[in-house]
């Protein structure tokens, strides 16, 4: 006749706290007003890739990421970057890049004819940079339209 072995009710090993997986409540999350509609703008822009990391830049950078300087996203920042995602017409067949500055922005590179374009949404300002037609200022973060219609006209 078999004999079970009776069942453990205790682990062997415990997880340290920062790596057990989050309690129920922590895994719910409410979407925004206008949120689907910027997940869509996301897709058609910056396709899988760019969507993927910006979710990955929200829920896993947090202030002193890389070598204790990174901030998290700013809210700023985000903000003027999906108003330029929507204004920007990228060249046909162009997705840009999308990276998290130290300084908690947002960085789109891709590039035309060649040469680099990269335009970063800091807490309190833009960076625009074309190599093709030297352009290498700041603006306000407001003027986001000025910088969508110089460099994705």
């Amino acid at each position: 006749m078999p004999v079970l072995a009776p069942a453990y009710t205790q682990c062997a090993y415990r997880l340290a706290e920062n790596l057990q997986p989050p309690s129920e409540p922590d895994r719910l999350a409410h979407a925004e007003p206008g949120s689907a509609a910027r997940e869509e703008l996301l897709l058609a822009k910056l396709g899988p890739r760019g969507w993927g990391r910006l979710h990955h830049f929200r829920r896993f950078y947090s202030p002193g990421w890389g070598e204790g300087r990174g901030r998290s996203l700013s809210p700023r920042a985000t903000e003027a970057f999906f108003s330029f995602l929507a204004a920007a017409r990228f060249p046909e067949g162009v997705q840009p890049s999308l990276f998290l500055t130290d300084e908690g922005g947002l960085e789109l590179a891709w590039e035309e004819n060649g040469e680099a374009v990269q335009v970063a949404f800091q807490p309190g300002r833009l960076e625009l940079y074309r190599k093709g037609d030297g352009t290498d200022r700041e603006l306000p973060l407001q003027r986001w339209d000025e910088a969508a219609q110089h460099l994705c006209p």
